[in-house]
């Protein structure tokens, strides 16, 4: 009697596991689905999207050189992994990068935007900003780090998220053009109406 018991422990933890197994490879899977790759309703509205900016986003002052064509830095494979090969369902085939250039200021901004996965959000993601007058100066204090081959510019970085959109746009310019931070606001300030207007 205590032998069978055993073997019906043994036999019951086996199968729980073996169920447990199971259920949690599932799950992963449709997470992986719900998160992992944008569906092909979602890819033929960002498609249709990325058009209306190609056609008809105009930022006052600046023209936009890629004109379509591709331009993706690739990502390391440790990030990746096997959706690099997959490219109708990786960040290549839901992400556009544009390359805009001010001929009155000298500034280039560069922006990327990109389908998000899963469930929207609106949220501010990040900003961050290069000054070579605050950063490699040999008058203030953080002289120690000053040395001339770094380059002489100015660069500022805003990131948000909006109508299931992340926006990453760059401003860079001349480290004697201090004006850049109110460019970049200005510019994402454009970019938010448009989006409004055209999802």
């Amino acid at each position: 009697m205590r032998k069978t018991k055993l073997i019906f422990l043994v036999v019951s933890y086996l199968i729980v596991f073996g169920i447990g197994g199971y259920s949690y490879s599932f799950i992963s899977l449709s997470e992986s689905k719900q998160t992992g790759y944008l569906s092909e309703t979602d890819r033929d509205k960002f498609i249709a999207f990325t058009k209306k900016i190609d056609e008809k986003f105009k930022p006052e002052g600046y023209e936009e050189l890629l004109q379509g064509n591709e331009n993706m830095l690739t990502t390391p494979d440790i990030i990746l992994g096997p959706q690099q090969k997959e490219i109708e369902t990786s960040i290549f085939g839901r992400q556009k990068n544009y390359i805009y250039k001010n001929k009155t200021n000298g500034t280039v901004i560069l922006m990327s935007i990109s389908k998000r996965l899963g469930a929207q959000q609106e949220q501010w993601q990040n900003s961050i900003y290069y000054s070579n007058a605050r950063y490699n100066s040999p008058d203030n204090d953080l002289k120690a780090y000053y040395a001339n081959v770094y380059p002489s510019v100015n660069a500022y970085q805003y990131s948000f998220e909006k109508y299931g959109y992340n926006v990453s746009c760059i401003l860079i310019s001349d480290s004697k053009y201090d004006k850049g931070a109110n460019n970049l606001a200005d510019f994402i300030t454009q970019v938010d109406k448009f989006l409004q207007g055209n999802i």
